[in-house]
C-alpha cells in the first residue's frame, strides 16, 4: 500500500521531459547537500541531477550550502593557510553563503573527474535555470552553479545580514 503512494506522488512530480524533479538524487551524499540548499533550489538541484542522469552523466554535488566561517576558511586557502587558492570569495561574497549554489562534479566509477563535459553538463544545469560559473569573464568556475532569483549577491547579503531570513534562509522575493 505504501509503494502506491510513493508511484502516486512521484507521477505527480513528473515534468515535461518525463523526468521527476523533485525525486531524491541516487547519490545519497549529494541529496544530503540538497538538503542544505534554500528551499526554493532544492528541487531544481535535483532535478539538474536526475536529468543529467538520465543522459548518463553521473554528477556529485560537492559543495553547497556554506556558512561565512566556512567560506572565510575556502577564501584563507593559498593566502594564510597552507593550499592552493580555490575562490576568490571571502564570507557573504559567495551565492554558497545563502544556500543558492552548488558545486558539481562527474563521478566516474567512484572517483570525481574534474575534467568532464562541462559544455554538456553547463547545458543541462542551464536547462533547469541555473546560472553556470563556467560563463563568467574573469575567473571561470566550471563545477560552479547557481540560481539568485534576479537577486545581486549584495542584495542577498544586506537581507542577510539584517536579518531577513525565513526559517533561517534568505527571504529572496
Amino acid at each position: 500500500m505504501a509503494s502506491f503512494f510513493v508511484i502516486a506522488y512521484l507521477l505527480s512530480k513528473r515534468n515535461k521531459d518525463g523526468g521527476t524533479s523533485s525525486a531524491p538524487v541516487s547519490d545519497s551524499l549529494s541529496e544530503a547537500k540538497i538538503k542544505t540548499l534554500h528551499p526554493k533550489v532544492r528541487d531544481k538541484a535535483r532535478e539538474f541531477l536526475n536529468k543529467a542522469e538520465k543522459q548518463g552523466i553521473k554528477l556529485r554535488i560537492v559543495s553547497a550550502y556554506r556558512t561565512y566561517a566556512e567560506q572565510d576558511a575556502l577564501y584563507a586557502k593559498g593566502r594564510t593557510k597552507a593550499g592552493s587558492i580555490v575562490t576568490k570569495a571571502k564570507a557573504g561574497q559567495s551565492s554558497h553563503n545563502f544556500g543558492t549554489a552548488i558545486d558539481v562534479a562527474p563521478l566516474e566509477n567512484g572517483k570525481l573527474n574534474w575534467k568532464g563535459d562541462w559544455k554538456k553538463i553547463a547545458s543541462i544545469g542551464k536547462s533547469v535555470g541555473f546560472e553556470w560559473g563556467g560563463d563568467w569573464k574573469s575567473f571561470k568556475d566550471q563545477p560552479h552553479f547557481q540560481m539568485n532569483f534576479g537577486n545581486s549577491l549584495a542584495e542577498l547579503r544586506s537581507r542577510y545580514e539584517s536579518g531577513k531570513k525565513e526559517n533561517g534562509y534568505v527571504i529572496l522575493t
